[in-house]
């Protein structure tokens, strides 16, 4: 995972909450790379990160399992 630009973290669409409070972000540029952000409760970025193409599939992957992990909706 590439650490991603924090300009594009406003473009960012909130997805879901986790039980800590953190909420997950993504946005896709006009590239079609997929971008996940987490952010604080004040909407503060955490963390930024992108794949390449060949790897949107297991990012994916993964973002469905945190979701149900680590939601309260699991």
């Amino acid at each position: 995972m590439t650490q991603a630009h924090s300009r594009d973290f406003r473009r960012a669409t909130s997805v879901f909450t986790l039980k800590d409070g953190t909420v997950i972000k993504i946005f896709i540029n006009p590239a079609n790379v997929k971008h996940i952000f987490l952010a604080d409760s004040n909407n503060k970025m955490l963390f930024g990160g992108y794949v390449g193409w060949i790897h949107t599939k297991g990012l994916n992957q993964a973002i469905e399992k945190i979701k149900h992990s680590l939601t309260s909706t699991s």
